[in-house]
């Protein structure tokens, strides 16, 4: 009986010892204060005989990371990032600077004086355009022919692992009407189909306007869709990503118009796209260069 009060009283004791500590006088946890844009600042200096490539460097009067939206497509993280510029032009860059007390962002601008056609004359560019001497652009198609051109899988994954199209599984569809010509002079795109794009449920709900089903092997909807007459591009050679400009997209509708290049050489261009319209569903596609989509 002895040990049973002992033992009881020795609770009572704790529990009164827990309850008289308030957290909140303690400050082993304690967020630091907020930053302000006042204590935020960030140097951009050109780099070494290349006034077009621009370094930038975190001046904060506080600690922090630093996010970096570059102005020309592309990000960073970390407290210096570095950014190419081709053609001339004034860029909005904002930083973003996270503390442990909360963020704050500083915008400021740089102005690039003369264009650098030099900066586009890459593996990248030129496998994508053709070159700068292919003025006439260069073609790409759905890969029709060969297994895989087309599918679905989770988001973050590298292939489509739930579904992969067989070759010309999309027969009688628009999905293989659609071309893409981008063109290095002047990062031109310009988007040829049939007046429809191709998409499922989810998509042909999200674009609106007229459709056609297509129930009969190739499934899902062609929805009435016109291409403008011009669009451009940014290719993000660091974030290996591709930016088609004025909401365009690769024929088939996910509500998002930046790309994720898996794959990019003189004959096959592979990219991912992570729906906006269906929540963890990234799809796939693989071109071709249009005069070599030939049927075996």
């Amino acid at each position: 009986m002895k040990n049973i009060l002992k033992s009881g009283l020795l609770v009572l004791i704790t529990l009164f010892a827990l309850a008289s500590c308030d957290p909140q006088e303690s400050n082993d946890y304690s967020l630091g204060p907020v930053p302000q844009e006042s204590q935020l600042s960030f140097t951009a200096t050109p780099s070494s005989g290349k006034p077009n490539v621009i370094v930038f460097q975190d001046a904060s009067s506080v600690p922090g990371v630093a996010l970096w939206e570059l102005g020309n497509g592309s990000t960073a993280k970390g407290s210096s990032a570095q950014a190419e510029y081709p053609f001339a032009g004034t860029y909005t860059i904002t930083m973003t600077l996270y503390t442990s007390g909360g963020s704050a962002t500083v915008t400021n601008t740089v102005t690039i004086a003369q264009d650098d056609m030099s900066l586009l004359d890459t593996p990248m560019y030129n496998a994508l355009t053709g070159g700068a001497a292919n003025l006439e652009g260069k073609t790409w198609v759905f890969d029709r022919y060969n297994n895989g051109h087309f599918g679905v899988g989770p988001a973050d994954a590298g292939n489509p692992d739930w579904w992969s199209c067989p070759a010309e599984g999309k027969n009688g569809a628009s999905l293989y009407t659609q071309e893409f010509t981008f063109t290095q002079v002047g990062i031109k795109l310009e988007w040829k189909n049939n007046g429809y794009i191709y998409t499922n449920a989810a998509g042909k709900d999200a674009l609106g306007g007229e459709f056609v089903d297509n129930p009969g092997g190739a499934g899902d909807f062609d929805v009435k869709y016109a291409p403008k007459s011009a669009y451009t591009f940014a290719l993000n050679e660091t974030d290996k990503t591709i930016t088609l400009s004025d909401g365009a997209f690769f024929g088939f509708y996910t509500g998002n118009s930046t790309y994720e290049i898996l794959s990019l050489t003189d004959d096959v261009l592979y990219v991912k796209s992570r729906s906006t319209v269906e929540a963890g569903n990234g799809w796939f596609f693989r071109f071709i260069p249009k005069e070599k989509n030939v049927k075996p």
